[in-house]
């Protein structure tokens, strides 16, 4: 092989690895189901806007209308309409019970189930997430890393939701979205510089996981939700020398044994009256393995992650205990940190970006072995 051909080979080998890298590709669109409708709600508009039902499509003038739906019809006016019924604004932007929300609303039905559906542009979508999963008060580079990881994370769980007729929720459950009514300029500077970009491990779309605040430890998510696959480097457990002197380095609860016990039985666990709850085992992260709960009809062993939620997230930060007494008919809790642990520290983000640490930077140092790539829009 000659200089030339040889020089060609690597060429051609280089431009396609590249096209590899940045082949990801996902709608222009996504679907958000923005909560169900089991009362009448408000659609509406500041200008003229229409609504298509059954193939027809019915002309408004601007203000509200009131919207009562039913199983699979929906009462507007004094007529009854077909579900679906589609909500389109020339201006791309509709109220719903006096909330903004860029692109088109639908109402539907789906196993007996109204669901109210926001339909936008993917990253206008984005616009509605970040100022709800991070503080538009932070630093930009934090908020160039919030936009880059909640980009992929959206694009990685596209069709959670698709038995229920939309690709994500609005909640914890994919990513907490607010709309247009919660958008903020420095948000969506951040959104808008780090546009497409999302992170890559082996030529596909990580799984970027991500919490409020880590205690100093991230964790294995084998040890928050029993992962049998290997887990791969970028979300392995490890020491965060960022993470510390935020709001939830340290934090106390005090949680009433009725309240405790009452969230067990309703989730299934027959248990009588709590006397001691202790943890057993340390994870990687130095978090607890289990809670072991003494109750008046026998002991109960859970995995810590599974009783924190079963309980309260809110109440009880995380599962990185440092003590759990009782105190009279109260259980005291103290521990570290905030969320899972898993995968990127939102407050170690937030110490890198303040010691003026690059967006890309960030995103190497709590996902290794990733790298930055880009996705391209199609219908």
């Amino acid at each position: 092989m000659n200089k030339l051909n040889k020089f060609l080979f690597v060429f051609i080998f280089i431009f396609f690895l590249c096209l590899d890298v940045f082949a990801v590709s996902v709608k222009e669109y996504i679907k958000v189901g923005i909560g169900s409708a089991n009362a009448p709600i408000t659609v509406g508009c500041d200008k003229k806007y229409y609504f298509v039902s059954n193939g027809k499509q019915v002309m408004l003038s601007a203000g509200k209308i009131t919207v009562t739906p039913e199983t699979n019809t929906a009462v507007i006016g004094n007529k009854r309409y077909k579900l679906p019924i589609k909500f389109v604004s020339e201006k791309n932007c509709l109220l719903v019970n006096n909330k903004i929300y860029r692109g088109t609303i639908t109402v539907s039905s789906k196993g007996g189930k109204i669901n109210i559906i926001n339909e936008l542009k993917f990253e206008d979508y984005l616009k509605g997430i970040l100022p709800k999963e991070a503080s538009a008060s932070w630093n930009t580079e934090a908020l160039k890393t919030q936009a880059v990881i909640s980009r992929t994370y959206a694009a990685k769980n596209i069709g959670r939701h698709a038995k229920e007729g939309f690709d994500v929720c609005s909640t914890v459950h994919c990513q907490v979205y607010g709309g247009g009514s919660c958008e903020n300029k420095k948000c969506n500077l951040a959104i808008h510089d780090t546009a497409s970009e999302v992170i890559l491990y082996k030529n596909a779309l990580a799984q970027t996981l991500f919490h409020a605040a880590c205690g100093g430890y991230t964790d294995d998510p084998k040890y928050v939700w029993g992962w049998k696959q290997e887990t791969p480097e970028y979300l392995r457990g490890k020491k965060d020398k960022y993470c510390g002197g935020n709001p939830h380095s340290n934090w106390t609860s005090e949680v009433p044994e009725s309240f405790i016990r009452e969230k067990l039985i309703a989730a299934g666990y027959k248990v009588g009256t709590i006397n001691k709850i202790s943890y057993s085992g340390k994870t990687s992260g130095k978090a607890a393995k289990d809670v072991i709960i003494s109750h008046s009809k026998g002991k109960l062993k859970l995995n810590a992650y599974t009783f924190r939620l079963t309980v309260d997230a809110f109440k009880i930060k995380s599962t990185m205990f440092s003590s759990i007494k009782k105190s009279k008919n109260k259980f005291v809790f103290s521990g570290h940190g905030w969320g899972h642990k898993v995968g990127l520290c939102q407050w170690g983000a937030k110490a890198m970006g303040d010691k003026k640490i690059s967006y890309r930077k960030i995103l190497d140092y709590y996902y290794p072995g990733t790298n930055i790539g880009k996705i391209s829009y199609g219908k």
